[in-house]
This record gives structure tokens, C-alpha cells and sequence, in this order.
């Protein structure tokens, strides 16, 4: 299908949304992905033309697909995208993807984000407050420092306004920020874990136990492969844990 862009907006530090309307309507799941190609790449890209990004929209948002995503200068491709003007029309296909979320998974689930492993959970948490849903969610949310964290301004007004959404941040290298901040730092580990775990227990129903949640990992390859190890020493059963990998973010 044709798919045009609409808009671009700055996210973050290094990120940005593309904004595609589809010229056929596209019916997806929270978390789902979609392949983008731009037939000529003004950069060139040895991995090709074609890339496939989280919708990092809700299907409750309407019809334009966003994409969100790090616009690195060693990408041929997203340098590319980043350059096209406003109306310019590519390639789309899907979506595609089984990291999503079902409303009949009522929780409580624990998301943990590296970076821009965000986008899927933007996607399924936005879902869950338009459809008014009561999914407890708990959100670890690691980034660098606070100037790289996406849909942050968002995402902390989400967890003020719904008592069904809980949301930590960490930074784990303060040292290269010029902004204050007064949240987690250092990796995501089981001692953090157990830690808000407990804090957030204490708020929350007598559900939220280590053994009744469901894991939720999503981020550069590195992240999720730690995160894996994480919960093994946490003896969490691996039919209780969903992790995406996003190779070549």
C-alpha cells in the first residue's frame, strides 16, 4: 500500500515520530510492527531499502500510523526518511508481529523499556486508557538520561491521571546530562526490581506478587538479553516473560 507522510515531530534526544497516512485503512494489535520502503535512498544503506518499525500508536488514535524511532547518522535509511519533505509517499506492508497485547490480558503486567523500546508499550498503554480499561500496568522505563527518554512529558501524566498505571524511570549515565533529575538512576537489576515491587505493592491490589505478573522486555539487543538474566535469578518461569529485540534500531 501507499502510505504518505503527514508530519515529523521531535521526541527526544536523537528521536523522532513519523506521522503515515495509509491510503487503505490498517487494522492492528498494540505492539504490532509495520515494514516501511523508500524506494530510493538518498544515503546509502547496506541493509536496503525496507525497514520494520513498532506502531508506536494506538489503534484508538485513528487512522495514521506513527513511527518512532533514534535517527542515528550511521543509518543510510532513516537519514533518508528523516530528509523526506511533507506528502512524500512511500511503500507500507502489515502489520506484522506478535508482542501485543490482548484486552483479554487483564494483568497485572510489568513493562520494561530500554530506550527506545518504548514504542510498543506508548502503544499498548495509550490503548488501555482510551478503551478505559483496568489493566494494572507497571512501567520500568531505562534511558541514558533524561534528555534521551520518549514520550516522557506523556507518559508521566499518564501515571499521575490513572491509578491502574504505574511508571518508574532510570537513568544510568547522569553524568552526560545537563538536566537535573531527582528519579532511579543506575541499571535495571533485581535488587531495583524487588524494590518497586514492594513500593508498589503497598498502592496497589493484593495481586501484584512476583509470581502472578506477566514480564513485558523490549530494547536494543543488549537490554532484553540482560533483563533474560535478570529474571532468571528472580526464578520467573519463562512462560511469563514476552521480549522483542530491536536489531539495527
Amino acid at each position: 500500500m501507499n502510505i504518505k507522510l503527514v508530519e515529523k515531530r521531535d521526541e527526544a534526544k536523537g528521536t523522532k515520530s513519523f506521522f503515515w497516512e495509509p491510503d487503505t485503512p490498517v487494522i492492528y494489535k498494540p505492539g504490532q510492527y509495520f515494514y516501511y520502503t523508500i524506494p530510493t535512498l538518498k544515503y546509502p544503506d547496506p541493509r536496503g531499502t525496507t525497514r520494520h518499525f513498532t506502531i508506536s500508536s494506538s489503534p484508538t488514535e485513528g487512522p495514521i500510523l506513527r513511527l518512532t524511532t533514534r535517527v542515528r547518522e550511521e543509518s543510510g535509511f532513516k537519514k533518508t526518511m528523516d530528509g523526506l519533505e511533507i506528502g512524500a509517499v512511500i511503500d507500507g506492508e502489515g502489520p506484522n508481529g506478535t508482542f501485543m497485547m490482548e484486552e483479554a490480558d487483564l494483568g497485572p503486567h510489568i513493562f520494561i523499556a530500554g530506550g527506545i523500546g518504548i514504542t510498543p508499550f506508548r502503544s499498548m498503554i495509550k490503548y488501555i486508557i482510551d478503551r478505559n480499561l483496568k489493566t494494572e500496568i507497571y512501567l520500568i522505563y531505562s534511558n541514558s538520561m533524561p534528555e534521551e527518554a520518549a514520550f516522557r512529558i506523556e507518559i508521566e501524566t499518564w501515571a499521575k491521571t490513572y491509578p491502574n498505571i504505574k511508571v518508574s524511570m532510570t537513568m544510568s549515565h547522569m553524568e552526560e546530562s545537563h538536566e537535573t533529575w531527582s528519579g532511579s538512576t543506575g541499571r535495571v537489576d533485581e535488587a531495583m526490581l524487588k524494590t518497586l515491587i514492594g513500593k508498589w505493592k503497598t498502592s496497589a491490589s493484593s495481586s501484584l506478587k512476583i509470581e502472578n505478573c506477566t514480564w513485558w522486555v523490549c530494547g536494543p539487543p543488549a537490554f532484553p538479553d540482560a533483563m533474560d538474566e535478570v529474571l532468571a535469578k528472580m526464578n520467573i518461569s519463562p512462560d511469563k516473560i514476552r521480549s522483542e529485540k530491536f536489531t539495527g534500531y
